[in-house]
């Protein structure tokens, strides 16, 4: 599938490897660390010229409505089901679920049906904290010692380096020993924390979803509930996404199997709430397409912290490196010059999935993308509804 392929460049999936040689002792790292890293980007200022405030609500029209779901049968002779949306500010939406739940059983999606979306859910994470920040009960310069006084640097480490992941904490799930049964949120964070740090507090960027697991328990210490609470009070309810939940152990969902290759994953669906507030969500496209909408659009946080978010990024390296990519708080920059171009937006993959959304300023559009297929990246798909909507455009 060549042409489906053509933005590989940015695939983010990889699992994280352990860098021998970069661990360091806390009385070695600096109170005021210097980032020493390649060179970060922000957002440019054209980005913030948009006006993000028009509405997606209605109908795309008819005739591109054909010309995108053509595009989405054409992914569905790659993956055995996705969920796509298309929103256009001031014109509308178009959204569509279609293909297989089940590959071995010939199970059908049903409309709207939920796909684990995983790292997309840490935009979600990256909101309530900064939300919690301005409400003055958080501050992005406080240490995690309060909570986590037994981390490596837990005195170093602040709330913001959690978010950007430049704290230098070893992702749990790079671990040979992880596995997928269900481990709660303080034995992933367990996991990473006891592993030597990768680099010293702010000096350098590695991809760690202890981190993020991290900020989903000072939430729910903040907030005197449980995370899942917390991110329907705060966002799913207020921004009437009916079809986003948290996964938690044992509690069934009707969500569509992941596949590898074409074949189910091992039927173990409670690995799915593991990622907890680094990837649990379970939601469709047009879910993530609304709230990134209202993200942008100043509904749910401030607009100058929404630009704050994507200030200051470091490259994403690691298996990362050649993604094109750049990391802020909760957040990511995509550039790539022979596809999309500039985006904004954030990937996520975990066992049987790929998703992302993103906006991309270029074309004025919105796109959120999520397969239930591990092995085909679902920028794929973005990039396929893309070049459907620029030849639709120049066809009028």
């Amino acid at each position: 599938m060549p042409s489906l392929l053509k933005i590989s460049s940015a695939v983010l999936f990889a699992a994280l490897q352990l860098s021998p040689g970069l661990a360091l002792a806390q009385s070695a790292c600096a109170s005021s660390p210097v980032y020493a890293g390649p060179p970060m980007r922000s957002a440019p200022e054209s980005v913030w010229r948009k006006d993000f405030s028009r509405s997606i609500d209605g109908e795309l029209p008819t005739e591109l409505q054909k010309t995108l779901g053509d595009a989405l049968d054409k992914m569905l002779q790659h993956v055995p089901a996705a969920s796509v949306a298309v929103a256009i500010p001031g014109e509308g939406m178009w959204s569509a679920t279609r293909g297989m739940a089940n590959k071995a059983s010939s199970t059908p999606v049903v409309a709207d049906q939920a796909f684990q979306v995983a790292s997309t859910a840490k935009t979600f994470t990256a909101t309530v904290v900064l939300q919690l920040v301005g409400e003055g009960k958080l501050k992005l310069g406080d240490s995690i010692d309060r909570w986590f006084p037994d981390a490596p640097n837990a005195r170093l480490i602040t709330i913001e380096q959690l978010l950007r992941h430049t704290n230098g904490l070893v992702s749990f799930n790079a671990l040979p020993s992880f596995g997928t049964k269900y481990r709660p949120p303080a034995e992933i964070i367990a996991l990473g924390t006891a592993q030597p740090p990768q680099f010293c507090p702010g000096t350098g960027w590695s991809y760690t979803n202890t981190g993020y697991a991290m900020l989903g328990v000072i939430v729910e210490k903040i907030e005197g509930m449980p995370l899942s609470e917390v991110l329907a009070k705060r966002l799913l309810q207020p921004l009437s996404l009916s079809r986003t939940v948290m996964r938690r152990p044992g509690v069934a969902l009707p969500v569509v199997a992941g596949h590898s290759a074409g074949r189910p994953v091992d039927d173990a669906p409670d690995q799915y709430a593991t990622p907890y507030a680094a990837g649990a969500l379970a939601s469709t496209a047009g879910d993530l397409v609304h709230f990134w909408h209202a993200l942008l659009a100043g509904q749910v946080l401030p607009t100058q912290t929404v630009r704050r978010m994507f200030t200051d990024m470091p490259p994403m390296l690691g298996p990362y490196a050649g993604s094109n990519a750049f990391y802020g708080m909760g957040v990511q920059l995509y550039d790539v010059p022979d596809g999309p171009g500039l985006m904004l937006g954030h990937s996520g993959g975990i066992e049987g999935f790929t998703s992302i959304v993103a906006y991309v300023p270029a074309d004025d559009v919105y796109i959120a993308v999520a397969f239930n297929e591990k092995n085909v990246p679902a920028e794929a798909g973005l990039w396929a509804l893309l070049r459907a909507l620029r030849a639709y455009r120049v066809l009028r």
